[in-house]
């Protein structure tokens, strides 16, 4: 009896301990500063019918339309600024926060004439993968990279 209350009263303290403990790691919005808003496209992005037999050709940036346009001015906005990652607005840092949870791997924003785009960085990029995990964030209205298109 002593034993079986002894380990329930280290469960406890364990159990605690580790909610102290995770709710310190968090922070509070009050102390990051303005919380940031971003709206997110409630649409489900569908794939254009696509030849899966075709082979994927790409290995450039994917272009991309934000659903967002307060997103999409700061996008252009920062690459038109020199693209500088210190000087990345804060939307733009979110949007990013994002997209990295959903690639699991580090990206780059860029425009070239009027379209927007966004670049996965790293090895063996598997583009067919990554439109699928843009399409699937609800940042977008379009995501396009070669022949696949998701709109």
């Amino acid at each position: 009896m002593f034993i079986l209350s002894i380990k329930r009263l280290l469960t406890m303290s364990v159990l605690l301990a580790m909610a102290v403990t995770l709710s310190a790691c968090q922070s509070a919005p009050e102390e990051n500063g303005a919380r940031v808003e971003i709206n997110y496209n409630p649409t489900i992005l569908r794939p254009f019918p696509d030849d899966t037999s075709m082979p994927m050709r790409h290995s450039g940036p994917i272009d991309v339309e934000w659903y967002d346009e307060a997103l999409s001015k700061a996008h252009r906005e920062f690459v038109a600024g020199g693209s500088r990652s210190a000087d990345k607005p804060e939307i733009l840092l979110e949007a990013e926060r994002h997209l990295r949870r959903a690639l699991n791997q580090p990206v780059r924003f860029g425009v070239t004439g009027h379209r927007l785009w966004v670049e996965p960085r790293g090895l063996d990029v598997n583009y067919r993968l990554v439109a699928e995990a843009f399409a699937g964030t609800g940042l977008f209205k379009r995501v396009q990279v070669g022949h696949l298109s998701y709109q």
